[in-house]
């Protein structure tokens, strides 16, 4: 009996071990020729930025962030980038705006970390809908990152958020797929298992 339990149990571990989310980077979801092109890109330009619009990026403390002149600064750039690549040669103003992802990464078990913006929540601010990106701010006082820098997670349980300077690890099954709003674009979806905050120190787990 106990011959026959041992496979079983290292079968079982087998199983687990495949599980176990993958940690990745950011820069693993864009296809490598993105990557190069956005090397060349310029330094982003805060300048635009009124005083009372600083103060918000550093005292922000709701969910619900206001409009800015500077977002609508944004938005004409990203429309620039996009009438630019339909005609010429690929630039980093097209992979500003690249949907282009990394097919192989589809139904993959991950474990990435990054910053919440918050889309979908209730009068108590319990979160069940979010994009995932690389930076702070992103989608509210600076340019969004490319699309196939966003993640679209949903988490049914939903949680709450006491500010959105907490970066979190996120883990779930990520998918190849559009999601689109009023505030961004994602090549990627995800539905989130785990969120856990992150620690500064945090070691990545091995891939």
């Amino acid at each position: 009996m106990k011959a026959l339990l041992l496979p079983v149990l290292l079968a079982g571990n087998l199983c687990l071990a495949d599980a176990a989310p993958r940690t990745v980077d950011w820069t693993e979801l864009m296809p490598e020729e993105d990557l190069q092109l956005l090397m060349n890109m310029p330094a982003v330009d805060h300048e635009g930025l009124s005083d009372d619009e600083l103060m918000q990026d550093t005292t922000a403390t709701t969910l619900k962030s206001p409009t800015s002149s500077f977002e609508d600064e944004v938005a004409n750039a990203i429309g620039q980038a996009i009438q630019a690549g339909q005609s010429q040669e690929r630039t980093w103003q097209d992979a500003l705006v690249s949907t282009r992802v990394r097919p192989e990464l589809d139904n993959t078990n991950i474990r990435l970390a990054g910053y919440i913006v918050p889309i979908d929540f209730d009068d108590n601010d319990v979160i069940t809908s979010f994009f995932l990106v690389p930076y702070f701010g992103a989608c509210i006082h600076v340019p969004p990152p490319p699309p196939n820098q966003i993640i679209y997670v949903r988490y049914a349980k939903g949680f709450t958020l006491e500010n959105l300077y907490t970066p979190f690890w996120i883990s779930g099954k990520l998918k190849v797929e559009t999601i689109e709003n009023d505030m961004a674009l994602a090549s990627y979806s995800l539905d989130a298992s785990q969120l856990v905050e992150y620690q500064e120190g945090d070691i990545p787990e091995p891939q």
